[in-house]
């Protein structure tokens, strides 16, 4: 009967010590699934920025004239998001967090405005390239 008892014993340790194991094991994996998701968010606006910045890197080399259109999605990972371009990169925030891609310095505008251009989601762009009034290659974007 004695040995029983040592028996029944152990398998309570070995159950408790398995019942204190899981949540913490739980707590790892889920901080782990966190991680993963905000990876995968920050990569998709990375992309629609690698994608933006070829396009325009495109029509600055293809040289005056050059224009593409560019339809921009209407959510990045199921959020809002803005992008911004500048003459150093584009950039597409949401949520506190940017994806970036640089581009070759150049003047990049708006029609109006010579120093940013702010794009809006769900929404089609003209990229094109003209020679402003000084002979020098300007990248613009406009809304169509």
């Amino acid at each position: 009967m004695d040995k029983n008892g040592w028996v029944s014993i152990d398998f309570l340790m070995a159950s408790l010590l398995i019942l204190l194991t899981i949540p913490s094991l739980v707590s790892i994996i889920e901080d782990r699934i966190n991680t993963v998701n905000s990876v995968q968010e920050i990569s998709e606006a990375r992309v629609l920025a690698e994608n933006l910045a070829e396009d325009i890197e495109m029509v600055y080399s293809g040289g005056r004239g050059c224009s593409i259109v560019f339809k921009l999605p209407a959510n990045v990972s199921n959020k809002h998001y803005k992008i911004t371009i500048n003459s150093t990169g584009v950039y597409v925030s949401f949520l506190g967090k940017i994806g970036t891609a640089h581009i070759t310095p150049m003047t990049i505008s708006n029609g109006k405005y010579d120093s940013y251009v702010l794009l809006e989601p769900n929404k089609t762009y003209n990229i094109s390239n003209i020679k402003d009034e000084h002979d020098r290659m300007k990248i613009i974007i406009k809304q169509i």
